[in-house]
């Protein structure tokens, strides 16, 4: 899956430089594909909501794929979402497969969770990925870092064709706010499994269901605030819809 990802977002910068159409589906599918391939993980920890997620993800970049080619009209359209995301995955994946960085960002996110629990009243103790509390420890992975929320913002924030200070500005009320936001998701989501906040189950309640959900109606609200100051991020996205749906 590796290597499948990694030759997807080379793709998309070919695509980008090249301006082939049929190096730019290549991308799009095999990027789609890469992300199909995570499923089993998600259904491996009973994480429904990305499964669902994923398989949305999947549809989208296919049909992305096959209108590259068979819509004429919107090349400029497709080479901007490239872009930026190609701008995104490229800040993405050095913490997911560099060793280095991803235990850097991963004890630091822990690090500062353990810092804001504490802050909150709860006595948290903090080992390197590893959380603890009141006897129970919970281990920091990629996924609680908020790295893919971020990057995907930041690609999509700087990427953009606009003026930098609007560009800075929307970079400054959404990437700092989605770290902020997910070190307060990783305490609620210790504090809930360390006191059994909701029975038994409250680990899964917590982070498949509460977070989830609440997670989802804040990066709808942060990207209502970029759009306020990039208008040209959501001319694009709904140019990309009528490119996908025929529309005008």
């Amino acid at each position: 899956m590796d290597i499948l990802i990694a030759s997807s977002v080379i793709t998309m910068v070919l695509f980008v430089a090249l301006k082939r159409r049929i190096i730019g589906a290549i991308a799009w599918i095999a990027f789609g594909i890469a992300w199909i391939s995570k499923i089993p993980f998600y259904l491996g920890i009973n994480d429904y909501f990305n499964v669902g997620v994923i398989t949305l993800a999947f549809v989208l970049f296919v049909l992305l794929g096959i209108k590259i080619v068979t819509n004429k009209s919107y090349l400029g359209v497709f080479l901007d979402v490239t872009a930026f995301s190609a701008l995104s995955a490229l800040i993405y994946f050095p913490f997911a497969f560099n060793p280095a960085l991803n235990k850097i960002i991963i004890e630091t996110v822990a690090s500062q969770t353990g810092f804001i629990s504490n802050l909150l009243g709860f006595p948290i103790a903090v080992n390197g990925d590893v959380i603890s509390l009141n006897s129970r420890d919970v281990q920091i992975i990629l996924a609680c870092t908020g790295i893919e929320s971020m990057a995907l913002f930041t690609g999509a924030t700087l990427g953009i064709k606009a003026e930098w200070r609007r560009k800075i500005q929307a970079f400054l009320i959404s990437v700092p706010v989605i770290y902020f936001l997910n070190i307060l998701r990783n305490a609620f989501v210790i504090a809930s499994f360390a006191y059994g906040w909701f029975g038994e189950n409250s680990f899964y309640i917590s982070h498949h269901i509460i977070s989830k959900v609440l997670s989802t109606a804040a990066l709808i609200l942060i990207s209502l605030a970029v759009f306020r100051v990039l208008p040209e991020l959501s001319d694009l996205i709904f140019d990309l819809k009528n490119a996908i749906t025929g529309g005008k």
